[in-house]
């Protein structure tokens, strides 16, 4: 079992130390090998670029990919990060890889408009999020692919995500990243996850 996590920040860890990040403490609860790679600010071209060295070359058996919302923070079309996580997991499946999608969390408007005063369309930034969650799911039915829905347990019933969780509107704090864990452990992924060991 081998398992590369590739995604933005909010796999990175931005803001929390190493030992606190979700992949970290993932790492040490499934007891397997979990590569992070995470990159700050990345988008889904981003992520799509850089597949081949970042996961292929590590020969996983599983991925996570989780991107998409830097895409909405630079008002970037939606259909497009969809094809672009799309392209992937198809990659990743021709690389005899098995992709996981984990639906990107929620950000909380009014924390993230006090510390990224500088981001265009913030409050648009959670509807796009939605969508694009929405034509995920869509693709992994057709594909047979699995979801980790982390994005339903960050949510709040007005459409933002819950601020104790995140240390600036974007990013999760260590509550946050011990979250991502939990909803892990208490799905199906585990289980597939747990039986490669």
């Amino acid at each position: 079992m081998k398992l590369v996590c590739l995604g933005d920040s909010v796999t990175y860890g931005y803001g929390v130390k190493r030992s606190e990040t979700w992949t970290t403490t993932l790492k040490k609860k499934l007891g397997v090998e979990v590569i992070n790679k995470g990159i700050a600010g990345d988008t889904s071209a981003g992520m799509l670029s850089r597949v081949y060295n970042d996961v292929i070359l590590n020969n996983p058996t599983h991925t996570i990919i989780m991107g998409g919302v830097n895409d909405f923070v630079w008002n970037l079309n939606i259909d497009q990060a969809a094809a672009n996580l799309a392209t992937i997991a198809f990659q990743l499946m021709q690389n005899n890889i098995i992709p996981i999608f984990g639906l990107s969390i929620p950000i909380c408007s009014e924390m993230a408009k006090e510390k990224w005063d500088f981001l265009m369309n913030i409050c648009d930034i959670n509807n796009k999020l939605k969508k694009l969650n929405s034509l995920l799911k869509s693709f992994c039915k057709n594909y047979n692919i699995q979801i980790i829905d982390f994005y339903s347990f960050f949510i709040k019933d007005n459409g933002e995500g819950k601020e104790k969780y995140y240390i600036d509107g974007l990013h999760l704090n260590v509550n946050g990243n011990e979250k991502m864990v939990d909803i892990i452990f208490n799905t199906d992924i585990h289980n597939i996850i747990s039986q490669v060991k």
